[in-house]
């Protein structure tokens, strides 16, 4: 009886060790199994300029790049003053062919031709005068239905019978605000003729012809007075 006891214990102790190696075998595993699988990474291959050390140096290359950014500067700068060189060559042809004139040395007549049309002349050129009639319309808030510059035409709508604004009571407000102002417009066109740096403003007809009728004289008187305040 103790015999197969004894023969039991054995047999248990076998299988612990067996089951203890396994456990032990799987925790750490043996690596040589591994290394039966791997294959050996290829030498590194040097070119052979690099072998033998004809690389460019630093200092070189520092050189290099440093006469590329030079050169590179250089011609952007060179191109950049171009355009101002240009510009300012323009400006300078526009101040030559346009010289400042003093305002208060502008005059402006009201003149009369021998067939009896009504005109006003400046002793200005043209570029002057297209500025200082703008200007004197503006000032007369004479709406300006067009500028054509090309042609020299200022067509506007003007009423000759128009009124100044005063103070008046407070039943004319109000009718003012309900049947609002009632104007008689009409189209006149100003058409501005340089001869020898003198600018004259005379009235256009339907035939484009210079006219001056009652309308249109009043016109050019009213011009004439916005411009001078002007220039004042």
């Amino acid at each position: 009886m103790k015999h197969k006891s004894l023969i039991s214990l054995c047999s248990a102790a076998v299988l612990f060790n067996l089951s203890a190696c396994t456990t032990i075998k799987e925790a750490f595993p043996d690596k040589e199994k591994d290394y039966q699988f791997t294959t050996e990474i290829p030498k590194l291959i040097i070119p052979a300029d690099l072998a033998n050390g004809s690389t460019l140096p630093s200092s070189a290359n520092s050189s290099a790049r440093t006469q590329n950014t030079d050169s590179t500067t250089t011609a952007s700068e060179e191109a950049d003053k171009k355009p101002a060189e240009e510009s300012t060559a323009a400006a300078d042809n526009t101040a030559e062919e346009q010289p400042l004139i003093d305002p208060k040395s502008i005059t402006v007549d009201l003149l009369e031709s021998s067939n009896k049309i009504g005109y006003l002349r400046m002793n200005v050129p043209f570029t002057t005068a297209w500025r200082v009639v703008s200007k004197g319309l503006s000032r007369k808030s004479i709406e300006v239905s067009e500028r054509n510059q090309a042609d020299k035409i200022f067509t506007v709508q003007y009423d000759p019978d128009e009124k100044p604004i005063e103070d008046s009571s407070y039943l004319d407000e109000i009718n003012f605000m309900l049947h609002g102002f009632q104007g008689n417009d009409k189209e006149y066109k100003l058409k501005l003729v340089e001869t020898n740096q003198q600018t004259d403003v005379v009235i256009l007809d339907e035939e484009q012809k210079p006219t001056s009728d009652e309308g249109g004289l009043k016109l050019l008187k009213v011009l004439q007075q916005s411009i001078k305040a002007n220039l004042k």
